[in-house]
């Protein structure tokens, strides 16, 4: 009896038929003799899985390069994946924690070693290396929880055990390599030959991890260090050990222990120090000091920020001026006009007016505030006149504050240059990190469809020009500022996911965005809900979630 066939549309176009059971890699390489090595990974009838997969029915595929975020997502697994097994192979009692990603790397430690050194990281690249030319197939298991807990006791992965304690699935997917396994939430590449590039900076205490970014899969980029981002991230760190809450394993514990509530309580008291910390900052250079400028990337909660460093500095006895830079937005009939086309652009404001009313504040003349209607699209004609007091000082908050355009005409002794940013401070577990953009994304899509009249779909055909803004006009100044700030609040996605879910399922397979949707839902899965009556109404996270 000869197998059934299957009828197939490659990539929307090419139309092709194979025997039933054959994998999508197999698909790959007779369909695609000269390019197959190039697919990370493949949509099968609208999911994304590993080319292992096998093909039983008539199927739509898609194959993913290196050039698609969900390919690059899937070779950075599979780069994890291999750095993860290695560790483990030359140090069994050792703990590898992926931590946190800056633009050219990602940050790992290894606990169990000792202080890390140039000699530790010849040994694991010399064993990625060995690994990868033995080209060994990351093969995808399904497992009973129960033999996925035993696993993960025998490789000392606690941070597993603790996340799949409160799993409501009889199965887990793992991925294995000869006898070690390992838990992604989404694809692995088909084998360790597909890992070519990678490389180590040492930063103690630990290291970054070098991977190709964008579009191009052979060539690392330029490292360079971030020391205040940097710090930041390890003031988040810091405040996740202060909680003794790391990962999502252990928030869940906490919350299925009834802990919720303190949770809460401890992290935004964390955030009122250093909000405190920071107005203490400006208060040491009273009688020089005049403008407090404030920015961050979109969902960062700049606003609620700048409220509550209002209230600290009215505490330390100054009389503080809040400005807005949306305000000084140009008409939009004027930004299309200019070939502007976006909000996320510096020249997108009026930079002239902003500047020269800045000056004359600090001058001590009364000036006239403009108000930008943005369901009009336009500035208003009368705006509120406004001074600033004998004890003043001037607050201004916008994704471009740090731009040196907007006051390059006012010394550097006048400003204070605020960085706020939503850094996580956990993470799923030891290997798959919380995505800083995917959190601000979920923000923005709870925040957008309460309050701003936008669809789910709506912030999703609209985020990657944000994102794109922010590359190339907000994130190069963030080491410009004196401070920064980081919004993120541990327990915040475990709130986030009672709002988010609805508007994810409601995107379905025929949407564009639906992958996208798909992924952010799968990963909100990972989180136990938490009541938002709990959050106190001063929160960041109110300026999402309402109330």
């Amino acid at each position: 009896m000869t197998d059934p066939t299957c009828h197939i549309s490659l990539n929307d176009s090419q139309q092709y038929q194979c025997t039933s059971g054959e994998t999508l890699f197999e698909i790959a390489r007779k369909a695609y003799p000269e390019t197959y090595v190039s697919f990370m990974a493949a949509r099968l009838n609208g999911e994304i899985v590993d080319l292992l997969t096998p093909v039983e029915n008539d199927s739509e595929i898609h194959f993913i390069d290196f050039t698609n975020p969900e390919g690059r997502r899937t070779y950075l697994r599979s780069l994890l994946f291999l750095l993860s097994s290695s560790v483990f192979a030359l140090f069994p009692e050792a703990t590898l924690k992926i931590l946190h990603s800056m633009s050219d790397g990602l940050y790992c430690e290894i606990h169990g070693i000792g202080s890390i050194s140039t000699d530790h990281l010849d040994l694991i690249e010399k064993k990625m290396i060995e690994i990868r030319e033995m080209n060994l197939p990351f093969e995808k298991e399904t497992v009973s929880w129960e033999k996925a807990v035993n696993l993960f006791h025998a490789q000392k992965r606690t941070d597993l055990v603790r996340l799949f304690r409160y799993w409501r699935i009889p199965a887990i997917p793992l991925y294995r390599m000869n006898k070690y396994y390992d838990y992604y939430y989404g694809p692995l590449c088909p084998s360790t030959a597909y890992v070519r590039k990678f490389g180590f900076v040492l930063v103690p205490p630990g290291f970054f991890l070098q991977f190709p970014q964008n579009t191009e899969p052979d060539r690392l980029p330029t490292y360079t260090f971030r020391p205040k981002l940097f710090t930041a991230f390890q003031e988040a760190a810091r405040w996740a050990r202060i909680m003794e809450i790391e990962n999502v394993g252990e928030l869940n514990e906490a919350v299925a222990l009834g802990q919720g509530r303190e949770i809460i309580s401890i992290a935004e008291a964390l955030q009122e120090k250093r909000i405190a910390q920071i107005a203490d900052l400006i208060n040491e250079r009273k009688g020089s000091l005049k403008l407090v400028l404030i920015a961050g990337p979109s969902s960062s909660g700049k606003t609620t920020f700048s409220r509550r460093l209002y209230i600290q500095l009215r505490v330390n006895g100054w009389n503080p001026l809040t400005v807005s830079l949306d305000d000084y937005f140009r008409s939009h009939q004027d930004i299309k006009k200019g070939d502007i086309n976006s909000y996320e652009r510096p020249e997108a404001l009026d930079l002239e007016l902003f500047e020269q009313q800045m000056e004359e504040l600090i001058a001590g003349k009364e000036v006239e505030i403009p108000r930008y209607n943005f369901i009009t699209g336009n500035r208003e004609v009368q705006g509120v006149k406004t001074h600033l007091d004998h004890d003043g000082i001037i607050m201004v908050e916008g994704l471009h504050a740090l731009n040196p355009l907007l006051s390059q005409d006012i010394i550097d002794e006048q400003k204070f240059k605020i960085y706020v940013s939503a850094i996580t401070q956990l993470n799923i577990d030891n290997h798959n990190r919380i995505s800083t953009t995917d959190c601000r994304l979920i923000r923005r899509l709870v925040r957008d469809s309460q309050f701003r009249g936008s669809t789910a779909v709506d912030v999703f055909k609209t985020w990657s020009m944000v994102l794109a803004g922010e590359e190339k006009y907000i994130f190069p100044f963030q080491e410009d500022a004196d401070t920064m700030f980081n919004t993120s609040l541990l327990y915040e996605l475990s709130i986030l996911r009672q709002s988010a879910e609805p508007l994810l399922r409601a995107i379905t397979p025929e949407n564009e965005f639906y992958l996208e949707a798909f992924r952010l839902y799968t990963f909100l899965n990972h989180f136990i809900p938490l009541q938002s009556s709990f959050v106190p109404s001063n929160s960041i996270l109110r300026e999402f979630i309402g109330g």
